[in-house]
């Protein structure tokens, strides 16, 4: 993969421009547009017709002319696409769907206030789409707005600073709005951002109900006004979300971003695209017509311009005529045969891409088209819990870090302090029946009650190895 290239793919977020020829003559559109689409990476072999060089349909799948950045080509293929939206919105989802619960000294009902707040300002769901979009675009940022600090975003955000009731929400900024980290990075070496930007700089809609710095003179201040300016960030204040982590030196030419989703996995979707959009046409033409006539390919090879339109006219209009009346119209030495066509090993064909894609997205094809599992014996169950093993591994690399940075400025401002003994425990991802929790806990715990009756283990000890085992199941959460 060109790094020349990937360097400049997210570049302030702008169209690329227009190439222009050596003398300075402007290229047409259609010239523009496939010299565009020719600089992205791709596999191509000119003299096996292969990738961009082919002439199959099958490799345009998702291009569309007028699209002249990367960004816009991700934000059409989400919109347009549900496979593409399936694949960046199901693990996004299911990152925060089970949530988290505190394990804390403090009162039942104080835990509520806070999961409270966090359900009046939509926390899950800011959090749940500031992931969605960084696995779209390959970053994004969430804003932490504190209530009287809107125009001091550019300095350090100070918890020993903020009272209760501070907190009033997140602001979800994706890296396709133009963010712009700074040059300067985050020297300290006991900061988590250790080695990232120290700024981000991002355009943002203010109003005056929200930035006393936006009131436009001259405008009564009961009337709201929104201004679109560009605001400097310090890193302390936002919540930081990746895509595909990359090695340090791609990180640092993608401005300290990660990479799409969509990357790694767009030939397969392509393939994939085009094979069902080719099996769909072949219903259309379930019974092909073939016409013979002798001078074709005189008429084709050495006939003018002028001669090759009559003649594709003529075609057309005896087509026209056989599909409205049921009658075709040919000649004398011309023959008419018609082929059924066989669709006999195509789903295996189809099934094949399925499962290619299935695997490049890291989604077992029982979710991600929802398909039953096929097979003797077959349950998908293994595949699952593959899955839920990754996703576990997800939030514990890209949401644990975010929530450790936001759950201490909400318990300032439910409660005024941080409890020293506050962790995070993730809910067990993949649910299960009552029953299987019931034989799962008998399982897991018959050896520890038995170590504990024998004197192996001391309460205490047994205590903390139930804790332990039963955060994998939703069991003994009160110990």
């Amino acid at each position: 993969m060109s790094r020349k290239r990937n360097r400049t793919r997210y570049k302030n977020q702008r169209p690329t421009p227009i190439p222009k020829q050596e003398k300075g003559t402007p290229l047409t559109k259609p010239q523009a547009v496939a010299e565009i689409l020719s600089a992205l990476d791709g596999y191509s072999n000119a003299a096996a017709f292969l990738g961009e060089d082919s002439p199959l349909i099958a490799s345009g799948t998702f291009h569309r002319s007028g699209l002249t950045s990367q960004t816009e080509l991700l934000t059409v293929s989400y919109r347009e696409n549900w496979l593409v939206r399936r694949i960046i919105d199901m693990p996004s989802d299911d990152m925060t769907r089970a949530w988290y619960t505190l394990a804390t000294a403090l009162p039942e009902n104080a835990l509520h206030d806070i999961y409270r707040l966090e359900a009046k300002h939509s926390v899950k769901q800011e959090i749940t789409n500031a992931i969605r979009m960084a696995r779209l675009y390959g970053g994004s940022l969430a804003l932490m707005v504190i209530r009287g600090e809107e125009d001091m975003l550019d300095q350090p955000l100070d918890p020993d600073m903020l009272l209760p009731g501070c907190f009033q929400g997140l602001l979800v900024l994706d890296r396709a709005q133009g963010i712009e980290p700074s040059l300067e990075l985050v020297t300290d070496l006991d900061d988590p951002d250790f080695g990232l930007p120290m700024y981000y700089t991002v355009n943002l809609e203010w109003n005056e109900g929200w930035n006393r710095a936006a009131q436009v003179p001259g405008r009564p201040a009961s009337v709201s006004s929104a201004v679109s300016c560009a605001v400097r960030i310090h890193h302390s204040r936002v919540l930081r979300f990746i895509g595909r982590e990359l090695p340090r030196m791609e990180s640092v030419s993608e401005d300290y971003w990660g990479a799409s989703e969509l990357e790694h996995l767009w030939d397969e979707l392509q393939k994939r695209s085009a094979t069902s959009a080719n099996i769909a046409q072949l219903i259309f033409q379930a019974n092909i017509t073939t016409l013979k006539m002798g001078d074709l390919g005189s008429h084709l090879a050495f006939g003018d311009e002028n001669m090759r339109s009559v003649l594709m006219q003529t075609l057309s209009n005896e087509n026209r005529l056989r599909t409205s009346y049921g009658l075709q119209l040919i000649s004398t030495e011309d023959s008419l045969e018609n082929h059924a066509y066989s669709f006999s090993g195509l789903s295996d064909v189809y099934e094949a891409f399925m499962l290619d894609m299935a695997g490049a997205a890291e989604i077992p094809a029982t979710k991600l088209f929802g398909r039953s599992p096929e097979g003797m014996n077959a349950t998908g169950e293994a595949d699952l819990h593959n899955y839920y093993d990754m996703i576990s591994q997800l939030q514990e690399r890209h949401l644990r870090p975010a929530l450790e940075r936001l759950l201490p400025i909400l318990a300032i401002s439910c409660w005024g302090f941080v409890p020293e003994d506050m962790e995070i425990v993730f809910r067990p991802v993949m649910t299960i029946s009552n029953t299987e929790r019931a034989d799962l806990a008998q399982k897991l715990t018959a050896d520890v009650f038995k170590a504990y009756e024998i004197g192996l283990l001391t309460a205490d000890q047994a205590l903390a190895e139930l804790k332990i085992r039963g955060e994998s199941i939703g069991l003994y959460t009160k110990l």
